[in-house]
């Protein structure tokens, strides 16, 4: 059994895939970011950051955009039958490791207290670039439970 599964609770893909794809007890999340519920074809509103005409970064905060992926990937597994608690696994893709790992880092363990009894594995990589002007992707793997 493997189940497609989008949601207008979190951005538009910015390709022709789904949010999520569950396949029996697992649920599989396509690479989310931080963009803005709703956002997508064309629009790139991302928390803590603007651009101006020219395509220069004038505001950036690395914080805001945590926190706002963190937030998407809570709607994509609560559209998905799934919850925060529920993650087994999760890859996450900075665009500058030495800038924002610590930051990172900081923020994952308030989500993810040491004293939590749900801590998934864990991987952090640092790629290039992005697709969108975002400097966090996730790439998560989750328990949902057959009907």
């Amino acid at each position: 059994m493997s189940d497609s599964i989008s949601t207008s609770s979190a951005p538009k893909p910015v390709g022709s895939y789904p949010h999520a794809r569950r396949v029996g007890e697992l649920l599989f999340l396509s690479g989310v970011g931080p963009r803005v519920a709703g956002s997508g074809d064309g629009d790139s509103r991302v928390p803590g950051l603007e651009i101006n005409e020219n395509g220069e970064v004038v505001k950036f905060d690395f914080s805001a955009q945590v926190h706002a992926v963190f937030a998407n990937v809570k709607a994509i597994l609560e559209a998905s039958d799934s919850s925060w608690n529920e993650l087994v696994d999760i890859t996450v893709f900075l665009v500058n490791m030495k800038r924002d790992f610590k930051t990172f880092n900081t923020i994952y363990a308030e989500y993810f207290p040491s004293s939590s009894e749900n801590r998934p594995c864990r991987t952090t990589v640092e790629i290039n670039c992005l697709p969108t002007p975002i400097a966090i992707e996730l790439k998560c793997i989750a328990t949902v439970k057959t009907n």
